[in-house]
């Protein structure tokens, strides 16, 4: 007998569960005299689902709720459920150069995607309803605006869970990590709303056509959105030459910049720190020894034991990559950060002596990460430490070296789920 894992079973249950919402919304058509209509918002619905902009493999931002809350505000909650399944179900999305539809990609996949959206629709169009029972009189153009407010939300949230649920039974991952790390997805939501509102008032004063005049601004704010993260991609891999250069002019370190980001970022993700400020994190770990451009060769890649004098140089290092990157207007946290990801908790770090909370809590989460890969890497005077060895010291290091509540939370990480912690992609 083939015993499934949790995740299959629980997506087995979306599955059996959206299927099953499918089947009395096809019922509940027999009787509908609005067949065109139907027609008009499945193609649409399946326009803007190929048109989702993917950002990773298991994350993509989808105009289709516009479409959606149009539907849902507009008709039956089963007539929506069934009109956003279909348009998941037979989407054409490009990814890698090709083509990927309903006959050359995972039905299966489709499939849960399709049931998750039709549970979510399904929910949301019924609590639209139970708005309209609770405040019939309140309304913006012929629909409830408390149905809205409550739809969106309740949209949001049931969406939301059954997919964070999967994702943490496949990867292992707290619900609550995975739900932190994925809050741009309900700003996002939020944001294409009244795009659904103004096409479902549109709808329902100027019909069909009415609805296509709000279709071109709902392309723009994908294409807007495309070039944003054109733009985002370009600043990363403009950061990541900069490393690179680092990297290179002090060969014992190579690699680090990129480990020491890793950690940092699973560190900020951990304590819940929002996306802006774990990628301002992230530019400042990769970043944070550019200061030693200014400092000898000799000095960086001495086989032995630095001198009083030679190690007083070395500490310019933050100085320095704070000067370099303070001038940039959109590098100016990220200087502050790292001039001061060598000051210590109990004051005696440098340059600037600070103690306790005066130190940013970016630079205390960097500062940890640093020092977990400076002692878990070959160096010329010494082997590396095993991660336990390096762990052991950042904890007794809470409170004099280390911010207590960083090295605390980098412990657990190392307890919970070290893999996703040592795993540097």
């Amino acid at each position: 007998m083939i015993k499934l894992k949790n995740y299959q079973l629980y997506s087995h249950f979306i599955i059996l569960s959206g299927l099953i919402s499918i089947f009395f919304s096809v019922y509940s058509l027999k009787d509908s005299n609005a067949f065109f209509p139907i027609i008009f918002f499945i193609v649409l619905a399946i326009t803007t689902e190929s048109l989702s902009i993917i950002i990773s493999s298991s994350a993509y931002i989808s105009i289709g709720f516009a479409i959606g809350l149009a539907v849902l505000i507009s008709f039956h909650p089963l007539t929506a459920a069934l009109i956003m399944f279909i348009g998941t179900m037979f989407c054409i999305q490009k990814k890698d150069g090709r083509y990927n539809h309903i006959l050359n990609s995972s039905f299966y996949k489709r499939l849960f995607n399709g049931s998750a959206y039709a549970i979510s629709y399904l929910s949301a169009g019924y609590t639209y309803k139970f708005g309209i029972y609770l405040l019939p009189t309140v309304k913006i153009s012929d629909f409830s605006i408390l149905g809205i407010i409550f739809s969106v939300c309740t949209y949001v949230v049931v969406n939301t869970i059954i997919y964070m649920v999967l994702f943490s039974l496949i990867e292992e991952k707290p619900f609550k990590d995975l739900l932190i790390s994925n809050v741009w997805v309900v700003k996002n939501l939020f944001a294409i709303a009244p795009l659904g509102i103004l096409m479902a008032i549109a709808y329902t004063n100027y019909g069909c056509f009415g609805v296509l005049l709000f279709f071109a601004p709902l392309l723009l704010a994908r294409y807007s959105f495309i070039l944003y993260l054109d733009m985002r991609n370009v600043y990363f891999e403009t950061i990541k030459a900069l490393s690179n250069a680092i990297d290179a002019k002090d060969h014992y370190t190579n690699g680090h910049s990129y480990r020491v980001a890793h950690y940092s970022e699973v560190i900020a993700r951990k304590m819940g720190l929002l996306n802006n400020r774990v990628d301002i994190i992230k530019t400042a770990a990769l970043l944070h020894d550019i200061g030693k451009i200014g400092i000898s060769d000799y000095i960086l890649n001495k086989p032995s034991n630095l001198t009083d004098n030679e190690f007083t140089l070395i500490q310019q290092h933050p100085i320095i990559g704070s000067k370099i990157l303070n001038d940039v207007d959109f590098l100016k946290e990220v200087s502050k950060i790292i001039k001061h990801h060598h000051e210590k908790y109990n004051g005696t770090g440098y340059p600037d002596g600070l103690r306790g909370e005066d130190i940013t809590i970016e630079a205390s989460i960097l500062a940890v990460a640093d020092a977990f890969d400076a002692m878990t890497s070959n160096r010329p005077y010494r082997n590396a430490m095993t991660f336990t060895a390096a762990t052991n010291i950042i904890i007794s290091e809470a409170g004099k070296q280390f911010n207590p509540i960083v090295a605390k939370v980098f412990k657990d990480i190392m307890d919970e789920n070290r893999e996703m912690l040592i795993n540097v992609s």
